[in-house]
């Protein structure tokens, strides 16, 4: 069992992350913002992962995996849920409920480019990790166009902030703009609360930066895994702390707005971290002795 920040959650099973999500949009927005489609986006994403989706091969990949996809869609809805209790009705960056399901499909499916087409056996699929962004666009916009939500298709193209190098544009209207907060916000926060996010860095991270050259050799960023985990402190608070800050416009706020108290996420992303500058200073990188598994199949709804 993998559970979520809260402990609540079972992510290797998608109709429990289903319930979870279904009830926060289903309280916040009612019982018509699309529920048949986020119940059949988790089926199809759980068959996408276990290469049982057209076009598909299974993933590969062991950082970004099931696990993933579905933690980011959980932690989307609750964003979306503070965002909206924090937000007026007639405010400009009101998200309606359809906009909000959008929300979570995007979050859910955000890494779907990471999955090699059944042309590309070939291939790692760590080795798309430079374009996989993209290809999420790609995949989502064609997707979208066969939903309830197909006038929204265009809008897949906000999978392209959670791409770190990349910068929304300034004429991007509210609501657009808050969405892609709240999904930027998602992939970082659902990453670092991971229990095993350490061990993850170490022995899934470093696999998949080797498979695209980042990693594995001298002269490389990342000539080996100590080395990943001694960037890790400065990669958060010089650029993921920064960029939720400064390009997500402090959007965490809206993930303690809706637990309406202490924050699991913080709380989690807080002990990883403190817990890693501990062990560098005291040189006990071996005291990191969880085994993560990764989640690639699950069963269907």
């Amino acid at each position: 069992m993998q559970l979520d920040p809260t402990r609540t959650v079972d992510l290797e099973d998608p109709r429990a992350v289903f319930g979870a999500i279904d009830a926060l949009l289903l309280q916040r927005f009612g019982g018509s913002y699309g529920r048949p489609l986020l119940e059949q986006a988790i089926t199809d994403l759980a068959r996408a992962f276990c290469g049982e989706y057209p076009g598909l091969l299974r993933c590969d990949t062991h950082y970004h995996d099931l696990r993933h996809a579905v933690d980011s869609g959980l932690a989307m809805a609750r964003l979306l849920d503070g965002q909206a209790a924090s937000t007026a009705a007639d405010a400009p960056e009101n998200i309606d409920a359809e906009h909000a399901l959008l929300g979570v499909l995007l979050a859910l499916y955000h890494d779907i480019g990471m999955l090699r087409r059944d042309t590309e056996g070939h291939l790692q699929g760590a080795q798309l990790t430079p374009v996989h962004e993209a290809r999420g666009v790609e995949f989502m916009h064609d997707y979208l166009k066969r939903s309830p939500l197909a006038h929204l298709a265009r809008k897949a193209a906000l999978i392209m902030v959670t791409r770190l190098d990349w910068h929304m544009p300034t004429d991007m209207n509210r609501v657009d703009r808050a969405l892609a907060c709240l999904l930027g916000t998602a992939d970082i926060q659902s990453q670092l609360a991971d229990r095993c996010y350490l061990e993850k860095c170490r022995d899934f991270l470093f696999m998949e930066f080797s498979a695209f050259g980042l990693a594995g050799s001298p002269g490389l960023p990342y000539p080996d895994p100590e080395t990943l985990l001694r960037n890790t402190p400065r990669f958060y608070t010089g650029l993921l702390r920064r960029r939720i800050q400064d390009e997500y416009a402090d959007a965490d706020r809206f993930m303690r707005r809706h637990f309406g108290g202490d924050c699991p996420y913080d709380e989690s992303i807080k002990r990883n971290i403190s817990f890693l500058e501990e062990l560098l200073a005291t040189e006990q990188l071996s005291r990191l002795q969880r085994l993560p598994q990764r989640l690639i199949d699950a069963k269907v709804l």
